[in-house]
């Protein structure tokens, strides 16, 4: 060893050398982050109404500098390749962070209810196909009477890519059943890309029925949400980005992001699943359809409005 690099030196190089490494992936994280946030953004353009606010509102209140409620739209969406889509899975998230509570409403894919835009009315997942995401939002906005802040799309390719680099999920499944496909046995299971999307979107197996699988889709996304949350996926994170930029439309942008990482995390950690319980599913003309009480479709709007109340 030359006189000059001694011990303490080398340790020094080589801590500087470590530390310019972790510098230089932080920075190549923050830029590619930055530049998909801006690549899957796309703005969403309504005609407000009296019962809405406006749609994107400020993240803070102007008397107390609090965090506001949010609300988030998310869309599962059955489209591969080019072939027109439908809203598969429709989620609706209140976000409250000065009570730091979640509320999570799993909307029948059937339900029946006017499209906004269309002068009739039909199965609410069939907004998506008619018109896109902002037809979508409007519908689910009108059937719930509450404004939708912000609206995430990804289609099941890319949530069956974005497990697998997860490494799955892990849920506690409470019913065991079987599909074509997939075994899923009673307790704690860990399930891929393929057999989660399979897991999420059987009904007819289960005695819940569309119950049952509104709770397996609360299970899928809060292990998502845990799993994307976790510093272990550190060095997964270009590929996660990767599968985001190809599949995921959102009107979220990169300030949102780091805002709401920074103000409404702690709501993640207490999760409240509302559901559509007391309706009927019958045929009309042929075509099946999901009917909600009218009586429990209003405590349900009741209870969204209740969550985003502010002090």
């Amino acid at each position: 060893m030359p006189k000059w690099l001694t011990r303490k030196k080398l340790i020094l190089i080589m801590i500087a050398f470590f530390l310019f490494l972790v510098i230089g992936y932080a920075a190549y994280l923050f830029f590619n982050f930055q530049s998909t946030m801006k690549a899957i953004h796309s703005p969403i353009t309504i005609e407000e109404t009296s019962t809405t606010r406006p749609i994107i509102q400020e993240k803070e209140d102007p008397i107390s500098n609090e965090p506001t409620p949010i609300t988030l739209l998310l869309l599962g969406v059955d489209q591969f390749e080019d072939a027109a889509g439908r809203a598969d899975t429709i989620l609706v998230l209140t976000v409250n962070p000065q009570t730091e509570t979640m509320k999570m409403l799993s909307i029948p894919r059937d339900t029946y209810t006017e499209i906004i835009g269309l002068d009739f009315s039909d199965k609410i997942n069939h907004s998506y196909a008619f018109g896109g995401v902002t037809m979508a939002h409007q519908t689910v906005e009108n059937l719930l009477q509450i404004p939708i802040d912000y609206v995430v799309s990804i289609n099941m390719e890319g949530f069956i890519e974005l497990v697998d680099l997860l490494g799955g999920v892990e849920v506690e499944n409470e019913v065991a059943f079987s599909t074509d496909y997939n075994d899923y046995p009673k307790g704690e299971i860990t399930i891929s890309g393929d057999a989660a999307l399979d897991y999420v979107r059987m009904r007819y197996e289960d005695p819940l029925g569309d119950f049952g699988r509104q709770i397996r889709q609360r299970l899928v996304i809060e292990s998502l949400l845990n799993r994307l949350s976790s510093l272990n996926i550190v060095w997964q994170v270009p590929s996660v980005l990767e599968t985001v930029r190809d599949h995921v439309e959102t009107n979220v942008t990169f300030d949102d992001i780091t805002y709401f990482l920074k103000s409404y995390k702690p709501a993640l950690n207490n999760i409240e699943q509302i559901s559509f319980v007391e309706g009927e599913g019958r045929l009309e003309d042929g075509i099946w359809y999901y009917f909600a009480s009218e009586d429990e479709l209003q405590q349900i709007r009741d209870e969204l409005k209740a969550a985003l109340a502010t002090k």
